[in-house]
């Protein structure tokens, strides 16, 4: 197995590990155990368990990304269905595999009881990504924002934390997509035509 495949199976059995009993539960001894790997791999691949767990946050945001691109319109879509795109790429991955945002939440959780930086990491991951997702957004529809990048981007991520904690609450798919579709004409507004 390639260092890259081993990073990505243990990537993977963190997420279980830590989605079935909490970043506490993450051991290194449990999360090879989960991957059923010896333990040497593990330090094969990786220095410690914080950059492990920074590579379990990383890969979740790169692979909701990577969803929502894949979900956008063509040409001639409105903003708003745009928008609508992207948030129901995001609800449709979180619907798929629950244990990843649930691991995602239980980072975040364990971050502000016991290592605050490992916390503003996370969020510091997600503020950046919505930048990105929403600059690529405005610029597909020559858009710009009427409000500062930091603004957005966390105006997105307190949406996408609020239909994530409430479906995993309830499974409510019907009103998370109802939510999704309240959402985006707000999140539309807050856009532009770029000005020569």
């Amino acid at each position: 197995m390639s260092p890259d495949d081993r990073r990505a199976a243990l990537v993977r059995a963190a997420i279980r590990v830590i989605a079935r009993g909490g970043v506490s539960a993450a051991t290194t001894r449990a999360i090879v155990s989960e991957a059923k790997m010896p333990l040497g791999a593990f330090h094969y691949v990786f220095t410690s368990r914080d950059e492990l767990l920074s590579q379990v946050i990383r890969t979740v945001t790169d692979d909701e990304r990577m969803a929502v691109e894949l979900a956008l319109p063509g040409e001639g879509a409105t903003f708003e269905q745009v928008v609508v795109a992207a948030l129901d790429a995001y609800l449709d991955l979180l619907i798929a595999d629950p244990e990843r945002e649930l691991a995602l939440f239980e980072l975040a959780f364990y971050g502000m009881r016991s290592e605050p930086d490992l916390v503003g990491r996370q969020y510091g991951v997600y503020y950046r990504e919505g930048e990105a997702i929403l600059t690529q957004l405005a610029t597909m529809c020559g858009l710009t924002w009427r409000e500062p990048m930091p603004v957005m981007a966390r105006r997105l991520v307190v949406v996408i934390d609020g239909v994530t904690t409430t479906w995993l609450a309830d499974r409510d798919t019907p009103a998370a997509r109802e939510f999704v579709r309240s959402v985006a004409p707000w999140i539309a507004a807050s856009a532009v035509p770029v000005t020569a």
